[in-house]
């Protein structure tokens, strides 16, 4: 049937890229299956797609599909996701890294003050006393007005859910330099 039909704007006529279903050459099942097995060892793949779809059967993470893109570009260990926030964990590192510049004192809380010294040392230029009040207030410190680790990566677990690891990466080596 596709024969009737001309060909689309742009394609490329007979061009087949990888194997298509209705183009494939009739060859036994034996040896399709050993050229896909051929392919994926070549390529260790299925090794990797073993280890991922065993980490998300394990773990079941909130967000499975980053699961598998931080499995990919991380490895499953660092792409396991905090139950409580859906955080992978290779962020969460980062995200302590930054935490422990602020907390220079290493008590394990950030004052207001603290924040401020790192505002005004990282990025005095582009907020004002108001915003970093309303920032401050966002992270949602405890009663002791201080925020801990868990409050800290939680908040940012809340801002950088919609971006990719390259723009998260980006926004961390921003504020740390």
């Amino acid at each position: 049937m596709d024969s009737l039909l001309p060909p689309r704007p742009g394609s490329r006529q007979g061009a087949v890229q990888g194997r298509h279903v209705d183009k494939l050459d009739i060859l036994p099942d034996e040896l399709l299956k050993k050229q896909d097995e051929a392919y994926l060892a070549k390529h260790q793949l299925d090794a990797l797609f073993g280890e991922i779809l065993h980490g998300l059967v394990q773990e079941m993470p909130s967000d499975p599909v980053q699961f598998i893109i931080d499995s990919v570009q991380y490895g499953v260990d660092q792409a396991v996701q905090d139950k409580a926030t859906g955080m992978p964990l290779h962020r969460k590192i980062r995200l302590l890294d930054l935490f422990r510049i602020i907390d220079k004192q290493g008590t394990g809380r950030i004052s207001f003050r603290a924040m401020q010294e790192y505002a005004n040392r990282y990025g005095g230029q582009t907020l004002g006393a108001d915003e970093l009040v309303s920032i401050f207030a966002d992270f949602k410190p405890g009663a002791d007005n201080l925020i801990t680790q868990d409050e800290f990566v939680r908040f940012f677990s809340r801002v950088s859910k919609t971006i990719s690891n390259t723009q998260f990466e980006a926004m961390v080596k921003e504020m740390m330099s």
